[in-house]
C-alpha cells in the first residue's frame, strides 16, 4: 500500500534559498543527511490509504473552503529524543485549524500516525528540518552551530499545498488560482509563475483570490499596507 503526506513546499525564492542553504552547509561542515532536500514543512502524514479518490475529493474540497493561510518563520529549535534541528514555524490559528480539519475528515478511512490522531489534544509542532537521523555527537555540534547564526524571521503566505503519493507529487492545491493541480500541471513553470505573479498583485491589494468563504464587499475597501499589516497580524 502506497504511502501518502500532506506538506507545505516553500514557494518564496528568498526563503527557499535560505533553507536551502542552510541544509547545505550543515550537510557540507558535518557530514549528514541529503544533499537534495525540498525544504517543506509537513501537515498531515505520512499515512496509507485504499480509497485515494476520496482523499483526492477531501483534499481539494477543504482546500477549496479555506481562506488564505499565513505562518511566520522564527528561530530554530530541537527534538532531543529525536536527534532533529529544525526551523521553528510559528502557525496561524487558521492554519492549525485547517490542519486539524483535514486529519479529522482523513483519519476516518486513512491509517494515519498517533501525533496525526492528537491534533485535537495538543498544538502541532509545526517545523521545517534541516538536519535529522543524527548521532549524539553531531546533533551537538549541529545544535551549537545554529545557535552562532542569525535567527531566520519570515512572514508566508501559502500558496500551494501538496498531497503526495510515495514522495511524489500526486495533486497540488493553488490557493491563488484556486483550482486543483495534477502532477504536470504543478511543475509546470507557466502555471507556478502566474501563480506567484497573482500573490505578488494580493500583497499590492490587486487582486482577490476566488473563494467558497464570504468575501469583502465593496464597501468594506482596505489601503494596501492596512491589508498587509492586517493579514500578518502585525
Amino acid at each position: 500500500m502506497q504511502s501518502y503526506l500532506i506538506e507545505f513546499r516553500f514557494q518564496s525564492k528568498r526563503v527557499n534559498t535560505y533553507l536551502r542553504g542552510m541544509i547545505y552547509n550543515i550537510n557540507r561542515k558535518f557530514r549528514v543527511g541529503k544533499r537534495k532536500h525540498v525544504p517543506h514543512i509537513s501537515l498531515v502524514g505520512p499515512f496509507t490509504t485504499n480509497n485515494e479518490r476520496k482523499l483526492i475529493s477531501d483534499f481539494a474540497r477543504i482546500c477549496s473552503e479555506t481562506e488564505l493561510l499565513k505562518f511566520k518563520l522564527r528561530g530554530f529549535g530541537t527534538f532531543d529524543n529525536n536527534k532533529v534541528v529544525y526551523v521553528n514555524i510559528n502557525a496561524s490559528d487558521r492554519l492549525n485549524d485547517f490542519r486539524i480539519k483535514l486529519t479529522n475528515t482523513l483519519r476516518k478511512y486513512c491509517n494515519v500516525k498517533s501525533h496525526d490522531k492528537k491534533s485535537e489534544k495538543k498544538r502541532f509542532a509545526y517545523h521545517s528540518t534541516i538536519a535529522m537521523k543524527l548521532n549524539e555527537n553531531k546533533f551537538n555540534q549541529i545544535k551549537k552551530y545554529i545557535n552562532s547564526k542569525s535567527k531566520p524571521n519570515y512572514s508566508q503566505i501559502v500558496m500551494r499545498i501538496t498531497l503526495l503519493k510515495g514522495g511524489r507529487i500526486l495533486k497540488e492545491y493553488d490557493f491563488m488560482q484556486r483550482r486543483l493541480l495534477n502532477r504536470h500541471q504543478s511543475l509546470n513553470r507557466h502555471i507556478t509563475r502566474k501563480s506567484k505573479e497573482l500573490l505578488r498583485k494580493f500583497m499590492r491589494g490587486q487582486y482577490q483570490p476566488k473563494r467558497k468563504v464570504r468575501k469583502q464587499s465593496k464597501s468594506e475597501p482596505q489601503s494596501i499596507w492596512k491589508k498587509i499589516k492586517s493579514f500578518f497580524g502585525n
